[in-house]
Formats: structure tokens, sequence, C-alpha cells
């Protein structure tokens, strides 16, 4: 392959490379399944350094022209292999978006800057759940990438706060309480969605109805929920009953113990297998499924990953309560 370059020139490297090798693809100097030189054997040859040569090679690449093969080096496409279009390394097209910026003046500041707030009011394409407790962020998204089927991540208030492109891209959910912290930071276009916690009377009902004293339990991943649902039941397990609380930080179940009624969180109840256990379990979701419908309606998700905005979140109990 005769390559010829001029350390002199105006022009870059990277681009008298890549123009000749188009240029030889185009006249048939280069054949279709031709293998190109490898990047370090053509950077030496032609003293210089092999990233500029790997970036020519990118560009001609991303031309359709040449085609990685699994165990060689590059090759010249045959047509048939031109008709597919591959998919650009993201560096590239970023690479090429700050060449075409600083081509015409525009510093890399404002690049970023603009950068930025397109990203801002661009459709957001995941969920983002927050929350002080790290249990309850875990739940939060369990039940939201349960019902979403959709990329959800998860962080404090604090991370976003420090780091606010966390929110690029993100429907942003949160308790109530979260919200002050973090409403500076966000699109004033796309403010978060406060997450609606889920009725807990029939669960409350069934503690009553209890005619024998019993053990109480409930079980969560999370502090916050513990804190919750200790504050709910004390009305209703009063001194007749035994209210026992389990914070599971691992995958484990063994820390549960047997309870004539165990109240848990959804990745609790997704965990149990005992039968101990699960003849006696009761789920609470936290999340209404209201709130679900209104995160559904804000995200661009498939039609077959939609939820039944009529589905039914009535407690599941496995066995007598």
């Amino acid at each position: 392959m005769d390559i010829r370059i001029n350390k002199e020139s105006p022009i870059s490297l990277r681009e008298q490379i890549g123009a000749q090798i188009e240029f030889l693809v185009a006249t048939g100097e280069l054949k279709p399944g031709e293998p190109l030189p490898s990047v370090r054997a053509l950077a030496r040859r032609l003293r210089i350094h092999h990233n500029t040569v790997s970036q020519a090679y990118q560009d001609v690449t991303a031309r359709n022209l040449l085609v990685s093969k699994r165990g060689s080096r590059l090759l010249v496409r045959t047509p048939e292999e031109r008709a597919v279009t591959p998919r650009p390394e993201l560096d590239d097209l970023i690479n090429q978006t700050i060449r075409t910026a600083r081509h015409y003046g525009y510093t890399l500041e404002e690049l970023s800057v603009r950068v930025r707030d397109r990203l801002m009011e661009e459709p957001p394409d995941h969920v983002l759940v927050l929350s002080f407790d790290a249990g309850m962020r875990r739940l939060l998204q369990a039940e939201v990438e349960q019902a979403l089927k959709c990329r959800v991540k998860a962080c404090s208030p604090e991370e976003l706060v420090a780091n606010p492109e966390l929110a690029l891209g993100a429907l942003v959910v949160s308790p109530p309480g979260v919200l002050p912290a973090i409403t500076e930071v966000l699109p004033k276009d796309r403010p978060a969605i406060p997450v609606l916690y889920s009725s807990a009377e029939s669960h409350l009902e069934m503690v009553r109805k209890l005619t024998h004293p019993s053990i109480i339990a409930v079980a969560s991943v999370s502090k916050d929920f513990l804190m919750v649902a200790r504050g709910l039941l004390g009305s209703v397990v009063g001194v007749q009953h035994t209210l026992v609380e389990c914070l599971l930080a691992s995958h484990e179940t063994a820390e549960i113990p047997v309870a004539d009624v165990l109240f848990c969180d959804a990745i609790v109840f997704a965990r149990l297998s005992a039968p101990r256990h699960r003849k006696n379990a009761v789920v609470y979701n936290l999340v209404t499924p209201e709130c679900l419908d209104q995160i559904v309606t804000m995200m661009p998700v498939p039609p077959e990953a939609k939820r039944d905005p009529v589905e039914s979140r009535t407690p599941r109990v496995k066995g007598r309560a």
C-alpha cells in the first residue's frame, strides 16, 4: 500500500493517510478483501505515532470502506459488506464534534455548556431514583424496574447535587422529602416526580382481625421502611402482639424469624423460598399504581413494556394470616 505523507503540510497526517486509503480503494488499487498493514507496521514505515494511523483507519472504517474481521487485520470491504452501516464508536462521534466546533471558532467551554444544555433538553432515556436511605433506593429501583422494564439508576440526593450531570437523560423520581434538596439542579421543564406510597390500611386491618396473641414481623432492605412500618403498626399491635423487625443487608433470608404474619417489601418477598416464611408472608408494594402510571407516560418505553393502567396491586398473601 503506497502511502506518502508530508509532515510540514498544514493538512493533518491523519487526514492525509485517510484520504489516500480512501482513494486507493476507490481506484481499485486496494481490492475488496485485501488486508491493510497493521497499525504499528504502517506507523513504523511512515515514522509517525501509531495513534495517528489508528485514527486514520477509524475514519476510513466509519465511511464503510474497511472492515475488522476477528483474528485478522483490517480488510477492504466487499460490496456486500459495504451495504451494512456499522455503528460508529462514541469516541469517534465526540472527536468529530470537537474538531468541527474548533474549526468554526467555538471554545471547548462553549461546546461543553451547549452540549450539556442540549442533553438536558432531550427526552429521558432512563429513570433516576433518589433517597437518603440506601435501602430505600434499592427498593424504589426494584419496583420501578419491575413495572417499566426500562433502565433505572439510583443515587443519593447529595451525589446528585455534587454531580448534576447524573440527571442528564434521566427522569428523576424521589420521595417528597428529597425534593427541596435537588430542585435547583434539575431542568426547569422536567421537575422530579414525587413518589406516592401505597396505602397500608389492608395490612393494618389484618392485624386488627387477629384474635390470639401473635408475632408480627416486618422484613425489609430499608431502614426507612422499617421505621415507617413500626410507627404504623404500633397503634394496632399494642400489648397483645409482639412486633419483630428484620433489616436485611444481604441476599440471605435466614435472619427472618418465624412469625404469624410476615410483612415484607418487594425485594424481600422475591427472596422468600422457605415454606415457614412463605405461608404467612404479605408483600407491601411501596409505590402506588397511579405513580407508576405517571412515570410510564413520561418515559418513551416500548408499548409491550407498559403497564396496564388499571392493573391491581392488592397485597399478595401466602397461606393464612
